[in-house]
């Protein structure tokens, strides 16, 4: 019997869109750059009247120029469930149909 290893990803979350800053990862032998923040405009007292910190913005951007962007309940980031999601997302949407060089 062939043991299968589950990919897991835990993204960064920087804290606001201006303090974003673009990461990376690897799966499934393909590299992705990625920007996760909480979705608010920025620290300041008040904020602005669109600010959600209950909510992650992400956006993934593959190799092949396909972007993926999801918005998030902060509760659900990195849970196994919303890695199950995120894994078929980026199975169905990022992953190139071309043929290689």
């Amino acid at each position: 019997m062939q043991k299968t290893e589950k990919f897991v990803l835990n993204l960064e979350v920087d804290p606001n869109k201006l303090d974003s800053k673009i990461k990376s990862f690897e799966y499934n032998g393909n590299h992705y750059l990625y920007v996760c923040h909480i979705d608010k405009y920025s620290d300041k007292a008040g904020g602005h009247p669109d600010d959600r910190p209950d909510q992650v913005k992400l956006l993934i951007k593959s190799f092949y120029g396909k972007y993926l962007n999801m918005d998030v309940p902060l509760k659900d980031l990195n849970t196994a469930a919303f890695n199950d999601q995120l894994m078929e997302s980026i199975n169905q949407h990022l992953l190139s149909t071309e043929p290689s060089y």
